[in-house]
């Protein structure tokens, strides 16, 4: 059946939309997809993925298609071509853990006490610091988002998307307000853990005044341009959320003892 062409020149779908989005899209569920198995480890370091004509006819894509998934991948650290062996896992200690997507992909796994307290060991390291220099130098404008976030999060369902969205942007224009290029860069990154932990955190948070006072606290003195108060504010922040967490992680009844090495799985 002949749908026609955008004003581009490329064939549309019946949604009006051209072709190539929607390739482009079923390319990226594929992606998303083989990220997911080999994070979880049915896909397990060392083993070889399918063959190309194989995962082309599971996602019902082009080779083409499948092999841009695979660079992908591939630049995420977690697969590798080898000769005569074709696409394998690689180790865990090589793969990028700070992609966003590879920690997207962790929070979709059943999470343990491991997984929590590395993501508060970095927020520790990250956090306060940056949100001590958001507080000598953040314009106008940046402390307005911080404030508009935290509106966003004080009127909404603790438990829902909403308030969980808010949070993140809560921090992200914290870390972001600090006029460091290189800190900045790790909001992406940040933003995708505080997403998996902050639901988990909800399970026992569920009371606006449990962490609406703190987030103010620490909004206050932002504002006020005190650095050392900032700093104190946000270690105390995170010292209860992540005793939220752990807390979080028992009611649902996953492992929340520590284990060796501190490593997520």
């Amino acid at each position: 059946m002949y749908t026609g062409n955008d004003m581009t020149g490329q064939p549309n779908d019946r949604a009006g939309k051209p072709a190539f989005r929607r390739q482009r899209r079923k390319t990226g569920d594929a992606t998303e997809e083989i990220g997911r198995r080999i994070v979880s480890g049915q896909f397990h370091p060392g083993s070889v993925l399918p063959t190309t004509d194989a995962l082309a006819a599971e996602f019902s894509l082009s080779r083409l298609a499948i092999r841009e998934s695979m660079k992908t991948l591939a630049g995420k650290g977690l697969i590798s071509a080898r000769p005569r062996r074709g696409t394998v896992v690689r180790p865990r200690a090589e793969w990028n853990r700070l992609d966003p997507d590879v920690l997207r992909w962790h929070s979709h796994q059943r999470p343990n006490a491991a997984y929590i307290r590395s993501v508060f060991e970095i927020r520790r390291l990250i956090e306060p610091p940056a949100a001590a220099l958001t507080a000598e130098r953040a314009p106008q404008e940046t402390i307005s988002a911080i404030e508009a976030a935290f509106q966003r999060m004080a009127e909404s369902d603790p438990t829902s998307p909403e308030s969980i969205d808010a949070d993140v942007a809560f921090h992200s224009a914290i870390l972001s307000g600090t006029g460091n290029d290189f800190i900045a860069a790790f909001t992406p990154v940040m933003a995708a853990a505080l997403s998996s932990t902050f639901r988990i955190q909800r399970d026992v948070a569920r009371d606006r005044e449990h962490f609406i006072p703190s987030h103010k606290l620490i909004l206050d003195a932002i504002k006020s341009g005190d650095a050392d108060a900032t700093r104190e504010a946000y270690m105390k922040l995170l010292k209860t959320a992540e005793d939220d967490a752990i807390t979080g992680l028992q009611k649902r009844g996953a492992d929340a003892a520590p284990s060796a090495g501190n490593t997520p799985a």
